[in-house]
């Protein structure tokens, strides 16, 4: 068993956040240190930020480069590493300290074996969902069965992912369905996020990526362009939480390079709508994390979604600069829908 502290914190009003978010942005860069020239009509641009601009009349801000917008609170998240209840009080010009009213102990539950789903007889819808649907390569996919990291559920025929400790037990566990637009998912009873899902390598490189399909898909793609897919390790996190990471590189010691394929979620939104590509978000902060370990690090950054979307447009005849068109139209269309101010827009240089 194991104790964490759990804090709960004052909550600000809707006044105090409309406040917050009314610090003026322009002030608000330049005490950051950017230096800030006009970018079009109603913009501003940071000079030498990778694309970052500060529309005047919303008093919002854009960063073409990493997909991001927001207000003030926003703003200081991101440039001032700050956590939301920080972010606010900062602007506030109040010390988020004094928000802390209570801890209180919370005992960690210790999970029990993982219940994985029985087995069909046969895998063959998985087989065809994974190679006809998905575009994974046939050979991947044998081989993956074969070591038992996937198979097809009895009852559903749900496509069942299973990720391993060093010993051979079975610890994390999850399900896909092979049926419709919007297929079930689901981890199985006492799964353990903190395994990986595998592709073993050989080498001392390591992709990862956010779930099994999207390393599968990786390893079509190293395929398709003439690499061998065996040679470099593949993982899955199943999530955005780096405890698989860590425990696979405490098994493979020799393994010294990492890059982080997660997914590019440029058109995703946070719970006040604002884009939030969280992805992205978090292969920088690893990035900088296993820097600091000692490891080189590098981002793969697909062009749309995730590389299951890049492997099904490249199936389709399409090249990438074709999935960058289409990013870029999706973003151009989300922009039009936000009422972005089109001559700003043109700053961009899409």
């Amino acid at each position: 068993m194991t104790t964490e502290i759990k804090k709960t914190y004052r909550h600000f009003t809707d006044e105090e956040i409309q406040r917050a978010n009314s610090v003026d942005l322009i002030d608000l860069a330049r005490q950051y240190g950017f230096q800030l020239e006009k970018g079009g009509r109603k913009a501003m641009h940071a000079k030498q930020s990778g694309g970052l601009y500060i529309f005047k009349d919303s008093n919002r801000f854009y960063h073409w480069t990493a997909d991001e917008k927001g207000g003030p609170i926003d703003f200081v998240m991101k440039y001032g590493n700050a956590s939301y209840q920080e972010a606010v009080a900062m602007l506030l010009g109040e010390r988020y300290e004094s928000y802390i009213r209570e801890s209180v102990t919370y005992v960690k539950e210790e999970k029990g074996e993982v219940i994985l789903p029985d087995k069909a007889e046969n895998f063959k819808r998985v087989y065809w969902y994974l190679i006809s649907i998905r575009g994974i390569d046939s050979q991947i996919v044998s081989v993956l069965m074969n070591e038992k990291k996937i198979y097809q559920e009895g009852k559903y025929g749900n496509c069942v992912f299973v990720g391993y400790d060093e010993t051979g037990t079975a610890k994390y566990c999850s399900m896909r369905g092979t049926y419709g637009s919007k297929p079930f998912k689901m981890d199985a009873v006492n799964s353990d996020k903190s395994y990986p899902f595998v592709i073993e390598g050989k080498g001392n490189h390591l992709f990862v990526c956010e779930s099994p399909i999207d390393a599968m898909s990786h390893a079509t793609l190293a395929g398709m362009f003439k690499k061998d897919w065996k040679d470099d390790h593949r993982i899955s996190l199943g999530c955005v939480w780096d405890g698989a990471l860590e425990r696979y590189l405490s098994w493979h010691p020799e393994i010294n390079k990492i890059v982080f394929a997660l997914d590019n979620d440029y058109l995703a939104r946070d719970k006040d709508d604002n884009y939030r590509n969280w992805g992205q978000l978090a292969a920088r902060k690893w990035c900088d994390k296993y820097n600091e370990m000692g490891y080189d690090v590098a981002i793969h950054k697909p062009h749309l979604k995730d590389f299951n979307q890049d492997l099904l447009g490249i199936r389709g005849g399409k090249t990438p600069a074709d999935l960058d068109t289409i990013r870029e139209n999706e973003l151009r269309l989300a922009f039009e829908k936000d009422a972005v101010d089109e001559n700003s827009l043109e700053e961009f240089e899409l």
